[in-house]
C-alpha cells in the first residue's frame, strides 16, 4: 500500500464493462510521480473508482491518495501502476500562484507492504544505504500482480 501526497494531470475518464455483464464501471486515471528521498522520480498512473456523475480533477490538483501499487519490472520505461482506494483532493485552486503556500510539506509517500525478501541487502549508490528487494502481491487493476 502506498498513501501520501500526490499532484494529479491529465485526467480522463474511462467506462469498462466486464464481458457478459450488464452494468457500466466508471474510473479515472490520472499521470503522477513517486518522488523518493534520493531526488530519484519514478512515473505512475493512477486509476480510481468514479460514480456515475463524477468529473476528473483539474491538472496539477494536489491529493491525498490511498492505493495498491504495482512496481513493474520496467522501471522508469513502465509506469508504477497505482489503484487507490481513496483520493482526497486538497482544497484551493490549482491554477493559483498561491496554491502550494497551503499544502503539507510532505512530497514523499509512504510504503507499507508485507512480503518475503529473497536476497541479501545490497550497498546503494550513496555508500551508506542498503536496499534489498521485496516479493509481495496483490490485485491490481484487475489482476493478481507481484
Amino acid at each position: 500500500t502506498v498513501f501520501g501526497f500526490f499532484g494529479v494531470a491529465a485526467g480522463r475518464r474511462v467506462t469498462s464493462q466486464k464481458p457478459g455483464a450488464s452494468t457500466k464501471t466508471y474510473h479515472c486515471f490520472y499521470s503522477t510521480a513517486l518522488h523518493c528521498t534520493s531526488g530519484v522520480s519514478f512515473p505512475a498512473e493512477l486509476r480510481v473508482y468514479s460514480p456515475f456523475n463524477d468529473s476528473v480533477l483539474p491538472d496539477n490538483t494536489v491529493a491525498f491518495v490511498i492505493a495498491k501499487a504495482h512496481f513493474p519490472g520496467g522501471i522508469p520505461k513502465e509506469n508504477v501502476l497505482l489503484e487507490a482506494s481513496h483520493v482526497i483532493p486538497l482544497p484551493g485552486d490549482p491554477s493559483s500562484d498561491t496554491y502550494e503556500n497551503s499544502l503539507p510539506d510532505s512530497p514523499y509517500p509512504f510504503v507499507a507492504g508485507l512480503g518475503s525478501v529473497p536476497s541479501r541487502t545490497e550497498t546503494l549508490a550513496d555508500g551508506v544505504s542498503k536496499g534489498f528487494t521485496v516479493v509481495s502481491s496483490d490485485f491490481v487493476r484487475d489482476s493478481m500482480k507481484s
